[in-house]
């Protein structure tokens, strides 16, 4: 792969990964609630989803996609009306912060136990699998070799990039607790630049 692509991709992940979805801010939710070291669990958690996920992209629909043109400009058209589905979504929402300071059981209090949170919620959540199909089409090319190997790699440096920034994520905050929960402008914030860049990449997966 060039080093062109992987770039592009390096700051497309690193604009998704830092724009507010479900999987961030439940992070973000928990870090406030329970503290520093079970956001980290929940990180820990996610990250095998996302292996998960990208292991079923890389063995099964990679293939389908690269034998079928119509079926691959389908997915990227399919991707394109997911992501313009989500800035609609956020829209509609008057706060994208919610914090849940609810109590659980004392199983689910261990770190393993936040582990196996952030693990069930990517490995049964299909949005992660759209994410994929709606993102790695537009960067994966014949000549580049290998399509399962291209996914890997680009799947790599994804969840490389999501680990870095989630832990800084869940470190800082835990520091703002007061400052998130109570703060209009960060809500605001936050809802303009998930809309601002989930139209984004709709777009380019479109004229890709």
């Amino acid at each position: 792969m060039s080093t062109e692509v992987l770039y592009t991709f390096f700051i497309t992940c690193f604009l998704l990964i830092i724009t507010p979805g479900p999987d961030i801010l439940y992070v973000v939710s928990q870090s406030i609630t329970r503290g520093r070291k079970y956001g980290y669990a929940i990180v820990v958690g996610q990250m095998g989803g996302l292996l998960f996920h990208l292991s079923l992209f890389a063995f099964g629909v990679s293939a389908l996609i690269t034998q079928s043109e119509l079926l691959f400009k389908g997915v990227k058209l399919f991707g394109a009306l997911y992501l313009f589905w989500l800035s609609y979504k956020v829209f509609q929402e008057e706060n994208v912060i919610v914090i849940d300071e609810s109590t659980s059981g004392k199983n689910d209090k261990t770190f393993m136990g936040f582990v196996r949170k952030g693990l069930l919620m990517n490995v049964m959540n299909p949005k992660v699998m759209m994410f994929f199909l709606a993102l790695f089409p537009g960067f994966i090319t014949e000549a580049a070799g290998s399509v399962q190997k291209q996914v890997f790699v680009l799947g790599s440096v994804f969840i490389a990039e999501a680990v870095v920034i989630f832990f800084i994520i869940c470190s800082v905050a835990a520091k703002l607790t007061n400052y998130m929960k109570d703060n209009k402008s960060v809500n605001l914030f936050l809802k303009w630049l998930q809309i601002i860049v989930f139209s984004g990449l709709g777009v380019y997966l479109l004229v890709s």
